[in-house]
């Protein structure tokens, strides 16, 4: 098994954000591309990481290889990657994967394949009133904002022209995502709606804000958000977080 991709800044904000979520964290590499789902701890939210073979530089799998580890200790291995460097994996065995950090100096591991279970997730097929394209920049800043006045909820509402993202309690912060100011990129909309949702499991995935310049935000009233941060090349991380119902 022989996988390459050329920016490992991709790979570890994705690490990264997985360390938030869940203790152990399992790659399954296929031919096809590799894929992980997981529930975090509190099985509140659920992350799915889609990355077809084509969005690697080289892409080497003959058959399915499952490779299972701590994320603790990998977002621990992601500090050696400074800048633009590339980043492979690779397996002779079950045993242990190598992973290389490709510079001016390469960076050699060898990690311990660890057995994690893949998790039980239902079929969850969602119907959802608004489906939006918003600035990454724009919603990593605006949460970050209301961060500062709220450490509780985050409520997301939208119109047919605009997206509302605001929160506080003495204090407040209202954002508004507009195509005029380029913050929205595109709308689809069935109708208004309004929903709230934990402030703390949002900021947990805004790494991946660096994948992508706009995230497509997908929601109903008092219905789970999903985010997608899609990547260069056809890739894709989905975050599904259940709302806070009063």
């Amino acid at each position: 098994m022989h996988v390459y991709y050329d920016d490992a800044r991709d790979i570890k904000a994705i690490i990264q954000t997985l360390t938030k979520l869940i203790d152990e964290a399992l790659f399954e590499i296929k031919p096809e591309g590799i894929k992980l789902t997981a529930v975090d701890r509190a099985k509140i939210s659920l992350i799915s990481i889609d990355l077809p073979a084509e969005v690697f530089k080289e892409y080497d799998v003959q058959d399915e290889f499952r490779f299972g580890f701590n994320t603790q200790y990998m977002s621990k291995l992601m500090k050696a990657v400074k800048g633009k460097q590339a980043i492979s994996l690779d397996a002779d065995n079950e045993e242990v994967v190598k992973l290389t950090i490709v510079g001016a100096i390469n960076r050699v591991f060898n990690i311990r394949n660890i057995q994690v279970l893949p998790p039980e997730v239902p079929e969850a097929n969602f119907e959802f009133d608004v489906r939006a394209s918003i600035s990454s920049k724009g919603f990593k800043t605006t949460i970050g904002e209301i961060s500062q006045v709220s450490k509780d909820s985050v409520t997301i509402s939208a119109t047919e022209e605009k997206v509302v993202v605001k929160g506080g309690e003495e204090s407040k912060v209202e954002n508004e995502f507009t195509k005029e100011t380029g913050a929205l990129a595109d709308i689809e909309f069935n109708k208004e709606a309004t929903a709230t949702y934990d402030i703390g499991y949002i900021d947990n995935v805004l790494q991946l804000t660096k994948l992508t310049d706009y995230i497509k935000l997908a929601f109903s009233d008092q219905k789970p958000l999903q985010m997608e941060f899609g990547m260069e090349g056809g890739g894709k991380v989905t975050y599904l977080l259940a709302p806070k119902l009063s």
